[in-house]
């Protein structure tokens, strides 16, 4: 027999490990599939390994049969165990973004039920000679189901061909390009291998699949960054993890770079690469015994051991003086604008997710304080769970998961009568206890959840109106985030749901804040002319804190002008501080707006702003927010306009 294909076999599984396990790659930081990966190498190694050693055995003399038994029999195991791995990595990748462990189980479950079938004829054969036999001169013969073997193969092969397409629209494109290029090699190297008999090409085979399946998937070094070629974040994480689980002190650097945007408008992209590499190859250089990771974008890490306070001041030392020397790049020298977050490992940590989450929440700190260092003490982690627990309640928002409605009335200083009122959202504690706005609303605002909030306010404020017959002359306001008014399909579903009620529109009022951005000006006076129309109004929040301009005023339809809480306690040491809050009122009243003063906390601001001519008040001088049940008795005891 030739074994050519054996030893070309070996050669391949030498090279792929070679370009597989470099430098910067170590089992332990390797996803399961990497590790898969290793295996399929291993087996068809192995498989190569022990073909070669029964070829040996058949030159030999005075071998004793149950010897070419034994390896042969050995040699066919480990081939089926061979395939078997190849075909696991393949249902691996496939199912790698589809999460689908029914598919998975059914899959491994086909692989079983061929390797039992193909184990039995295995141990069959030590009776029967179905697979393969000696002749009386201990000459290898083929077996009358020789091929069994492969019509296994290729039923393997068809389980691939089915969980692909089953799980076409979520397989990668290195999926169908690696099947595309399988599908046709197998066939026909068995093929050849049944028509040539005498050339042992088994080994070649899964060598020959395994390289396309390194070149599809670990080719690009899995676990190393393609830029800067240092650890990435998958990487990072594992790394954390493992720590953790194994309770070793350490400590991480996590540097964020600030100016790269400037860095690439100004010198152009290629020399922005070329800095990220430069600015990874000296940090990797810079503290002995570490790890430098990239993270993503403009944001590194650096784990090191931690030994006790006094070296790791001075390692935060040297980072710093690295990161303020700044990093000369293609006979440039740039100043590096950074934030370096420092963590240092407390035993009180569960998961690397959770702890990086609580690093960029405290790096996100710095960009209020103007700050470049910041240490993540217990205080920040604390903020952070905090920061977890809020982001979780805002996930739904309804009455069940305690999201209320509460309104504070408007009164009107020229009848003494209320007028109006706004409705304010409150999230209350399983304990009754309720959370501050000013804590979830911004939260909201960053992860994209204020439009659902907004939503439920107008909702519930609609069904207030609908079944409180003693609030018919009362009209509400209600907070609308800019962006909320310029989404799609905003404007007919806020029509549709306020006529559905069978509300007049002009008993909603939106209410915004004055930062009104001048690009998208067009845009929002197009929509609120949309809405003008179908009779709702408008009010201006907060007015003398933002930078919106006159002119946006007279161009937009504002009915109501709310002059911000500052300017109202800014009469508090007399009557002659209320002189811009008397000059604001008058130019309004001149443009025909209605000024409303909130944030009035006692009767003798309400008189100062009465003379101002403000026309009417809003704050705890004349009534707090109050849920619903306290709002219909107020207003029954309480006159309304």
């Amino acid at each position: 027999m030739n074994f050519i294909g054996d030893y070309f076999a070996l050669g391949l599984v030498i090279v792929l490990c070679v370009f597989f396990f470099d430098n910067k790659t170590g089992i332990r930081y390797m996803s399961a599939s990497g590790k898969l990966f290793i295996c399929c190498l291993f087996t068809t190694a192995l498989t190569a390994v022990i073909d070669l050693m029964s070829g040996q055995l058949l030159d030999l003399q005075d071998v004793a049969l149950w010897k070419h038994m034994l390896v042969n029999s050995l040699y066919f195991v480990v081939n089926i165990i061979s395939t078997s791995t190849i075909a696991l990595y393949l249902f691996t990748k496939i199912l790698e973004h589809t999460y689908s462990r029914r598919c998975m189980r059914n899959a491994c479950i086909g692989l079983a039920v061929l390797f039992v079938l193909y184990l039995a004829f295995v141990v069959m054969n030590l009776w029967t000679g179905w697979l393969f036999y000696f002749d009386e001169a201990n000459n290898y013969c083929r077996g009358p189901l020789n091929g069994v073997g492969y019509l296994i193969t290729l039923a393997q092969l068809g389980l691939v061909g089915i969980c692909y397409l089953r799980n076409r629209q979520n397989a990668s494109r290195p999926m169908r390009r690696a099947l595309l290029q399988m599908f046709p090699i197998i066939p026909l190297c068995i093929i050849i291998q049944r028509t040539n008999p005498e050339i042992m090409l088994n080994g070649f085979i899964m060598a020959l699949v395994d390289t396309v399946l390194f070149l599809s998937f670990q080719g690009q070094r899995q676990g190393v960054h393609t830029l800067t070629e240092l650890n990435d974040r998958r990487r990072f994480f594992t790394e954390v993890d493992s720590r953790i689980a194994k309770k070793e002190p350490f400590q991480i650097f996590l540097i964020n770079i600030k100016n790269f945007g400037s860095i690439n408008q100004k010198h152009g992209h290629v020399f922005g690469d070329e800095y990220l590499y430069q600015f990874a190859f000296s940090l990797e250089k810079l503290l002995k015994g570490s790890l430098s990771f990239h993270m993503n974008g403009t944001v590194f890490a650096v784990i090191q051991r931690y030994t006790y306070q006094n070296d790791a001041d001075r390692q935060s030392g040297e980072l710093l003086e690295f990161l303020e020397n700044g990093i000369s790049c293609m006979d440039q020298h740039v100043d590096v604008d950074y934030v370096v977050v420092h963590y240092v490992a407390d035993g009180l940590e569960t998961t690397g997710a959770e702890l990086y989450e609580n690093m960029e929440y405290a790096g996100s700190k710095t960009h209020d304080r103007k700050q470049r260092y910041v240490r993540c003490t217990g205080e920040i982690r604390e903020e952070t769970g905090r920061h977890r627990y809020l982001r979780e309640r805002i996930q739904t928002v309804d009455r069940q998961h305690g999201f209320e409605v509460w309104y504070q009335p408007i009164g009107c200083l020229s009848t003494g009568k209320f007028c109006s009122m706004e409705a304010l959202i409150r999230l209350r504690e399983p304990d009754g206890s309720l959370i501050s706005p000013a804590e979830f609303i911004p939260l909201a605002e960053q992860t994209g959840h204020i439009s659902p909030i907004t939503w439920f306010v107008v909702e519930e404020t609609c069904r207030l109106l609908k079944y409180s017959p003693n609030l018919d002359h009362v009209s509400v306001s209600i907070n609308l985030p800019m962006d909320q008014l310029l989404e799609k399909g905003f404007v007919p579903r806020l029509v549709s749901t306020v006529k559905q009620a069978g509300i007049e529109p002009n008993r909603i009022c939106l209410e915004f804040t004055e930062r009104i951005m001048l690009d998208t000006f067009r845009q929002t006076l197009e929509v609120m002319q949309r809405l003008n129309q179908e009779g709702f109004r408008f009010y201006l929040d907060d007015f003398g804190t933002g930078y919106s301009t006159f002119n946006c005023l007279l161009q937009l339809p504002f009915r109501i002008i709310k002059l911000d809480t500052a300017l109202v306690h800014s009469g508090r040491n007399g009557a002659t501080d209320y002189r811009l809050v008397r000059t604001l009122t008058k130019l309004f009243h001149d443009m025909d707006l209605i000024v409303v003063a909130e944030g009035v906390e006692t009767q003798e601001e309400v008189r100062l702003l009465q003379e101002q001519g403000v026309d009417r008040i809003q704050g705890y001088a004349l009534a707090r927010p109050m849920p619903v049940s306290d709002l219909l008795t107020f207003y029954q005891k309480n006159p309304v306009e």
